[in-house]
């Protein structure tokens, strides 16, 4: 058996990604009122609630746009996907800000949904119930590819044989990764279509949908100027960030919880006086921003400069 996960990415978050963490509990809570449902009342009372919750295209009901997001069957549907979840909305959440994120994921969400119906509406399976967080959380994947596009997926793979397990790991691009995912999603939904097939694959209209949207919601931030979130997402954090230089009469009594981004790179963390003396020196620019434990946003090192 052999099989590959996303593990992580190449970015430090500035905040708990308490939303994220929400989110998952959420669909974990729901998971579980189902198999509660299920081991109750056997498969049947298990339907009647993915039917009740579940997004059907043939007969929309507005409650369901929402609770079909949170719903899974499966231990390993909950599972892929609230890993995704905590991979890329995490980072999302981030940059963005929580409440900003909450908007964000559900009109992901949404968007993903009336794609869905239209997909699955031409495609003959109008009744067949959608559920799954995957629509939302490929718009936190199309919002993250445009947000941090210098990004790297680390990856770990399982070589399972009887009794012997190999492991490793590797790192891609985030935009090849995420690009070949985007499309390999289209050709299933466009082949759903062309096929008038109601099959498992129709569910990828969502995931194009929410993509797309994440995509078009960063994007148009973007355009109306939202710059910063381009100043703090084409860092590059740990696994390659070069250490701040060190000089014999530095002697740093203050803790290090101070992160510079300049020119592309996240460097840190550093001290107050580390930081002081890269700017006399002319190590950073002073076009730079600064991060500290406490802050809620980037700031221009000019700050630092003035007191």
């Amino acid at each position: 058996m052999f099989f590959i996960i996303p593990v992580g990415v190449d970015y430090r978050t500035q905040r708990v990604p308490l939303v994220t963490f929400v989110l998952i509990g959420i669909n974990t809570l729901i998971y579980l009122i189902s198999w509660l449902v299920f081991l109750a009342g056997g498969p049947i009372a298990e339907i009647k609630l993915v039917m009740a919750l579940g997004l059907t295209p043939a007969r929309v009901e507005f409650h369901t746009l929402f609770t079909s997001l949170f719903v899974h069957t499966g231990f390993f549907h909950l599972l892929g996907n609230m890993i995704y979840l905590f991979l890329f909305g995490s980072c999302v959440e981030d940059i963005l800000g929580r409440w900003k994120f909450v908007l964000f994921y559900l009109a992901g969400g949404l968007a993903a949904d009336f794609v869905h119906i239209l997909v699955a509406l031409v495609s003959g399976a109008g009744d067949i119930p959608m559920i799954g967080a995957s629509g939302a959380i490929s718009a936190c994947i199309g919002g993250f590819v445009l947000l941090l596009s210098k990004a790297s997926i680390n990856f770990r793979w399982f070589f399972w044989l009887i009794f012997r397990v190999w492991t490793g790991e590797f790192w891609l691009p985030a935009w090849l990764v995420i690009s070949f995912w985007f499309f390999k999603d289209l050709f299933s939904a466009g082949l759903s279509i062309a096929s008038a097939s109601a099959d498992e694959g129709v569910a990828f209209g969502a995931h194009v949908g929410g993509f797309l949207a994440g995509l078009g919601i960063i994007g148009l931030r973007r355009l109306a100027g939202h710059k910063e979130d381009e100043k703090r997402t084409q860092s590059l954090p740990a696994r390659r960030v070069a250490a701040a230089p060190r000089r014999p009469r530095v002697v740093a009594v203050a803790r290090a919880d101070m992160f510079i981004y300049d020119n592309g790179t996240q460097l840190g963390p550093l001290t107050p006086g580390q930081v002081q003396e890269m700017l006399s020196e002319g190590t950073v620019s002073r076009e730079a921003f600064y991060w500290q434990e406490g802050m809620t946003e980037w700031r221009n090192v000019g700050e630092l400069l003035r007191e």
